[in-house]
């Protein structure tokens, strides 16, 4: 009788485990079961703001699910960071980030998170800081440049606005390899430029290629160094930082990220739909129209850089 009862018993306990095994499934595949936010931390029509629109349209589609993408700005790009962090952890609260917001908000000041407090999904698209001379140097490439620094202290100064993407790089760079750099302050890459082409500076730390892609088509500026993890296809003869010995990168990457404590199995399904949206025809003809740069790396990729720029620039700032 007690047999019986405890095979019963036994029987029952299996068919209940395997029923919440089966609704644990059920669950995780059912992912997303509503419309996901893209959170962008800086203003409308910037950008950060194209990509992540871009990105959305194709994604919602991949799942299933509309994308909602809503500006959170404020804080240089702060506000909407906590936003994302604070929000549930379910994977329906995204970040469409940068480093501006990541990496350089925390570098520079106590904003209430840490680049490793949040999940890489993928990068999608860079830019390029590019160290550029005007041609009327006594250095005519990068390799002749750090010569030339090493043997002259002080005497290479170089334009740029302080405290963003630009001047950190070139003070690492300065660095890594030794130098002594002067700084001269400009208010943007439309007031630091002239002030190479002017010979009123050595070198400019200029924030993107559109910058000064007129100036070396005219043969006026030579780009010296990208700080980029590899040439871009526009300046093929240009070293990247790394390939000289100084493993510096600053390109103004736009991604995607969740905060950390998001289920594993929607981060990859997010990763999933990423990979597969700018590998699409409809992302890549809008990166074209839009002068965007493609430049996808995959989540765990994606955090590694994170780690890198945030070591590299934390230690800038301290010195």
């Amino acid at each position: 009788m007690f047999k019986r009862i405890n095979r019963g018993i036994l029987f029952a306990s299996s068919l209940v485990l395997a029923m919440v095994a089966m609704t644990g499934d059920i669950f995780a595949q059912s992912y997303p079961s509503k419309p996901i936010t893209f959170v962008v931390p800086w203003g409308a029509g910037g950008r950060t703001d194209i990509v992540g629109r871009m990105v959305s349209n194709v994604m919602g589609s991949i799942l299933n699910q509309p994308i909602a993408v809503v500006n959170r700005t404020g804080g240089r790009g702060a506000v909407g960071t906590k936003f994302v962090l604070d929000a549930p952890k379910d994977g329906y609260t995204v970040l469409v980030t940068t480093p501006g917001n990541q990496i350089l908000g925390p570098v520079h000041r106590d904003v209430g998170f840490v680049p490793s407090d949040f999940r890489g999904i993928g990068r999608v698209a860079v830019g390029s800081v590019i160290l550029a001379s005007n041609t009327k140097q006594p250095f005519t490439d990068a390799k002749s440049m750090i010569t030339y620094a090493k043997s002259n202290p002080g005497k290479v100064t170089y334009s740029g606005v302080k405290n963003v993407l630009p001047w950190l790089a070139a003070e690492a760079l300065a660095g890594k390899a030794g130098l002594q750099f002067k700084h001269v302050p400009a208010k943007g890459d439309a007031d630091a430029v002239p002030m190479a082409l002017g010979g009123h500076v050595n070198l400019v730390s200029a924030s993107s290629l559109n910058s000064i892609a007129s100036h070396v088509s005219a043969g006026t500026l030579k780009p010296l160094i990208v700080f980029a993890d590899q040439r871009i296809k526009e300046l093929p003869d240009t070293p990247t930082a790394s390939e000289l010995g100084y493993a510096v990168t600053a390109s103004p990457w736009t991604g995607i990220a969740v905060a950390k404590g998001v289920p594993e199995d929607r981060i990859q399904v997010l990763r999933d739909a990423l990979k597969k949206a700018v590998e699409t025809k409809s992302i890549k003809n809008f990166a074209k129209a839009s002068k965007t740069t493609l430049s996808y790396i995959d989540g765990p990729e994606f955090e590694k850089q994170w780690d890198s720029e945030f070591s590299t620039f934390k230690s800038v700032v301290k010195k």
